[in-house]
């Protein structure tokens, strides 16, 4: 069982939010103090170690605003007076013999309509506090449906479910969604159940949800940002640390010691002192297994438990872990990065060793205070857990800044989240289906390779050439600072071809990301016509569409192809691709394929005789092109009007050696130079400083 869905309403930040989740492994992305730990605490507040009602809610827990007083003049703070959480379950592999231990009946009632329980009013959910934080009241409802009517005059409204009625009914559900409700006004308000839709549609809420209920249908752990081992080590039956110890002191201290013939635990009755030195030995399997998670991750020599005392009746609770990293102490006097490896280890062997059913990580900031190596350990350590076990459904859930941790994730299962600061509250974006349909599988390698950054963006530059390694500094001399796009949190991002310019500012436009397109003039022969209809700029469409017309008939330069690729393996393999070039120009040779066709296509349309920008001048008045090339600019799609970057270079930056990619990589850095004069390597500098204004402007 995982969770598929997350909706919060007036939750800390988190004003009204819907984040969907996948199986597997799922990122969530943005600035700090954006609302991602928030999410996270969500969840943790619905599914995670504590019980909801011995959660300490205080007033900061609710979504607060400022709003100006009209009779004072003064900004005040409104805080919220209820919130509500609710977590949609997909898959039903029930931990039935924890099920089959509750005890007492659990109370479920009708309801009449999905709508008495929330309804959508634009785009604001309209929630029924009153009946969240009222259960005990279901009973006497209107919205609760009557099941049988008596003779008597009174009425049944409730189903009492006996474990196994339980089970099948959890099981066969077709909706599953746990909430907690909670109001700030009144203590008492509060509601904590399950939401049921049976296999013939019908619509239940419980009454109350127990712990060993809601423990047999998700186990989750949260391995937050500021790990200690305070925090995430502490010797409690319900903590997964402490499962995690007396599982191993349990399944372990039975056996018999060669010498004496007696089980662990009599020998530690019998003497501290002998038993001081046996603990190594009781959890060697388990350390080994430990190192080896760390290993290449961390410089240490051993890892240990060690007991402290043995005061206590359950013995394994005085048991401390220690590194040896040339001096044996106890973890808390390490570094805050072994800790972190060591705690997200710990968490691994749990599940692989003693969790029985499905279980939820989530694993806040995995790469703080850990090296670049360390970090890439961890996350494949991480994606190990995910795969550790045949027969658990497990899921991951990671909030992170580094783009370590985006590396082979699906972009659907990203979740960007910022803060809108007018209403003060975090928005959270994703990619839609339709959207995600259009990401091949080749532009996924090349985001996970080179544009992992752009989904940390609050807007990214789109180019397709060298302007990869130019634009930061040309932006950086024009305005006389150094790194003016890190400090506006802008990134540029290379598309492997201009034909991904479009899939590239869709997925944008899903994760809220504004963006900057740069292109050069052969753009106008496909891609602007697909920008400005996909945006819906209806007054640039019919223009496009004619500087397109125009790019079309111009004559292709086949000796320019031919140059291209001559080079390719032996000559004869390339006289014999020109030759079938000029076959298909000539249409003697009728092929379908559409690779080829894109092909040609491709190579004709990028290879032409003469000046393109001299060839539009003369079908169109320079007034009228400038003016489609500024609305396009208004729109935040730059196109290169002298026809491409190696257009604007000096002569100076001509004699650069190497190929466009490296002449553009070096005359970034002599433009870092302060007595560098940018008019010396670039020309056309009016247009150049449009397009930082068009890159900088909010």
């Amino acid at each position: 069982m995982y969770v598929s869905q997350l909706f919060a309403a007036n939750f800390r930040s988190l004003k009204q939010v819907l984040v969907r989740f996948s199986a597997g492994k799922n990122v969530i992305v943005g600035k700090n103090n954006c609302g991602k730990s928030n999410i996270i605490k969500a969840l943790d507040v619905l599914v995670g170690e504590k019980f909801p009602t011995f959660v300490n809610i205080t007033d900061n827990d609710f979504y607060t605003y400022e709003q100006l007083d009209e009779d004072t003049g003064e900004i005040m703070e409104v805080v919220a007076n209820e919130f509500y959480l609710e977590a949609t379950l997909m898959g039903r592999d029930v931990n039935r013999e924890l099920l089959m231990s509750i005890k007492k009946q659990t109370a479920f009632s009708k309801l009449h309509s999905p709508k008495d329980l929330y309804f959508k009013e634009g785009d604001i959910f309209k929630i029924n506090y009153d009946l969240f934080q009222n259960l005990d009241d279901l009973e006497n409802r209107q919205e609760i449906e009557i099941l049988e009517a008596y003779s008597s005059g009174k009425v049944k409204k409730t189903d009492w479910k006996t474990p196994d009625r339980l089970f099948e009914f959890i099981s066969s559900a077709t909706t599953l969604k746990v909430f907690f409700c909670k109001s700030r006004l009144d203590e008492e308000k509060s509601g904590f159940g399950l939401i049921v839709r049976d296999t013939m549609g019908g619509l239940w809420i419980s009454h109350f949800l127990s712990k060993k209920l809601r423990d047999s249908l998700l186990t989750t752990t949260v391995i937050g940002a500021l790990r200690s081992h305070k925090d995430e080590l502490r010797l409690v039956h319900y903590t997964w640390f402490g499962k995690l110890m007396a599982g191993i002191w349990n399944k372990n201290k039975a056996r018999i010691d060669a010498v004496s013939g007696k089980p662990y635990e009599s020998l530690i009755a019998e003497s501290v002192a002998y038993i001081k030195g046996q603990v190594d030995t009781l959890f060697a399997e388990n350390t080994t297994s430990i190192r080896t998670v760390l290993e290449g991750a961390i410089a240490h020599k051993e890892i240990s438990f060690k007991l402290m005392d043995d005061s206590n009746n359950e013995l394994y609770k005085n048991i401390r872990v220690f590194v040896n990293d040339g001096i044996d102490r106890p973890i808390h006097e390490k570094g805050t990065g072994i800790q972190s490896a060591i705690i997200i280890a710990l968490f691994s062997l749990y599940c692989n060793d003693f969790h029985t059913n499905s279980s939820l990580l989530m694993v806040e900031e995995p790469e703080l205070y850990l090296h670049p190596q360390a970090r890439r350990v961890i996350s494949a350590e991480l994606n190990k857990f995910l795969k550790g076990s045949k027969t658990q459904e497990r899921q991951l859930i990671i909030s992170t800044h580094s783009t370590e941790y985006l590396k082979g994730v699906d972009p659907m299962h990203i979740t960007r989240v910022y803060k809108d600061n007018v209403a003060n509250c975090s928005v959270a974006k994703q990619l839609d289906e339709k959207t995600s349909g259009l990401i091949s599988l080749e532009l996924k390698r090349f985001l996970w390779a080179h544009n992992s950054e752009l989904f940390f963006a609050d807007k990214v530059i789109l180019v397709e050439g060298g302007e990869v390694f130019l634009i930061s500094a040309i932006v950086d001399k024009l305005k006389v600072a150094s790194q003016v796009l890190d400090y506006e949190n802008i990134s540029v991002a290379r598309v492997n071809g201009k034909g991904s310019f479009s899939v590239y500012l869709k997925m944008l436009d899903c994760f809220g990301i504004s963006y900057v397109i740069l292109g050069d003039l052969d753009c106008f022969k496909d891609e602007v016509l697909k920008l400005v209809t996909y945006l819906k700029i209806e007054n640039l469409i019919e223009p496009v569409t004619h500087v397109k017309e125009i790019l079309s008939k111009m004559d292709v330069a086949w000796p320019r192809i031919y140059d291209r690729v001559k080079d390719i393996e032996k000559n004869y393999d390339a006289q014999q691709l020109f030759e079938v070039f000029k076959g298909f120009q000539e249409g003697t040779i009728k092929v379908d394929d559409e690779a080829l066709l894109a092909t040609l296509s491709f190579m004709q349309n990028r290879y032409v005789k003469g000046n393109k920008v001299e060839y539009i001048l003369s079908k169109i008045e320079p007034e009228t092109f400038n003016e489609v090339l500024g609305n396009l600019q208004d729109h935040n799609i730059f196109i290169w009007s002298k026809g491409e970057l190696e257009d604007y270079y000096t002569d100076r930056t001509k004699q650069l050696t190497g190929s466009k990619d490296m002449k553009a990589l070096r005359l970034s850095y002599i433009l870092q130079d302060p007595e560098t004069k940018i008019e010396d390597y670039l020309k056309h500098i009016d247009e150049i400083t449009a397009l930082c204004r068009c890159i900088l402007k909010k």
